[in-house]
């Protein structure tokens, strides 16, 4: 064999060999990279890799075995005293403010609200736990950092299929995490959504949605980042809940929560700038559009103003002593003006002004 054959074997070798590490890191970053969401959530790698085996790939899993444990028994498999202290106030909220989780339509004067606002009137509005929270005309969002969340101020109607709307994530700061999906009302103001009861949240750090529980893994789909579009849809009349990156579905899920009273939610753990459309602009997802999965027509309709000029139905609420009434010849004299000069206005001959038209050359 001589020196050429030598080298093209040699370099034939290097180039299988790159290929196979190529191939490996891929692998690892898939599948086996360390979770920076798992770290957040709290729970520990052993748990994690234990019920990631329970989790099959159709999404069926033994969500008993989560939300069975007891809380001495789930801060226990939390790592962390930020994760067990929040999963703590989660619990001890939920005892103090019961959730309502009861069936029913919008009531009439919220229908009133969305007919004359259309699709704006979905306001996210701060809790007064929240700290360093600002929203700016209801749908734009920023958060400073630490667990917020915010639900809108009206509930999915639960009367059509499906509802949709999105969230952009305009500003996202490193190692921020959001999450975005659907939840009862007296959710906590300090809890990620999906982390506590009543939630699901699909989470941007690790692309997992998660199921009312921080060890209740779901769905699995791939992290998010700045200017992506997060989609979150809802089917009242199944309970299903889904979720979309950049206008592609990428999972479902499944809720007993079928015609219950559900609400739109965002919630993040950093700073990051979030601008949410419920329908008042074009969505990412072209589906959306062509469905009208928004909740609500973009522009209300609104009354018209009252005709001023019309007095019929007009209440008189005060009016002048007859005494100020002045006569329409006193009333039209400016002030300042004496008896002299008012009678020189109105007895002085108007006399004629001959105008010269003719030009000097």
């Amino acid at each position: 064999m001589n020196e050429t054959s030598v080298g093209v074997v040699a370099a034939v070798c290097v180039c299988i060999a790159i290929t196979a590490a190529g191939v490996g890191l891929r692998v690892w970053f898939a599948r086996g990279r360390p979770s920076l969401c798992g770290w957040r959530s709290g729970r520990k790698s052993s748990w994690r890799q234990q019920y990631q085996q329970q989790s099959s790939k159709d999404g069926s899993r033994d969500s008993e075995s989560v939300h069975g444990l007891s809380i001495e028994s789930a801060l226990d498999k939390l790592e962390g005293m930020a994760a067990q202290r929040n999963y703590a106030y989660a619990c001890q909220y939920a005892e103090a403010h019961p959730i309502d989780d009861s069936t029913g339509l919008l009531s009439s004067s919220d229908l009133e609200l969305i007919a004359e606002h259309g699709a704006n009137a979905w306001q996210f509005v701060a809790d007064e736990d929240n700290v360093g929270v600002s929203v700016r005309d209801g749908t734009e969002v920023e958060f400073a950092g630490g667990e917020q969340s915010l639900v809108a101020n009206l509930q999915f109607p639960n009367e059509q299929r499906v509802y949709y709307y999105e969230v952009r994530l305009t500003r996202l700061a490193p190692g921020t995490n959001v999450a975005v999906g659907v939840a009862m009302r007296s959710y906590p103001p300090l809890r990620l959504a999906g982390w506590a009861r009543n939630s699901v949240g699909y989470h941007t750090c690790d692309g997992c949605v998660y199921h009312s529980h921080p060890l209740d893994i779901c769905r699995k789909a791939r992290p998010a980042q700045t200017s992506d579009t997060l989609g979150v849809g809802w089917r009242p009349r199944s309970g299903k809940a889904f979720f979309a990156i950049n206008g592609v579905i990428v999972g479902h899920v499944r809720t007993p929560w079928a015609q219950k009273r559900l609400y739109p939610i965002v919630s993040a753990d950093g700073p990051c700038s979030l601008s949410v459309n419920m329908g008042t602009r074009a969505f990412v997802l072209s589906h959306a559009n062509m469905r009208y999965w928004a909740v609500a027509p973009p522009e209300g309709q609104r009354p018209p103003p009252p005709l001023y000029h019309c007095a019929s139905e007009s209440l008189l609420l005060a009016t002048s002593p007859p005494s100020s009434v002045h006569s329409s010849s006193t009333h039209d004299i400016p002030p300042g003006y004496d008896d002299d000069h008012h009678q020189h206005f109105h007895s002085a001959p108007h006399s004629a002004i001959d105008v010269d038209t003719s030009r000097d050359d």
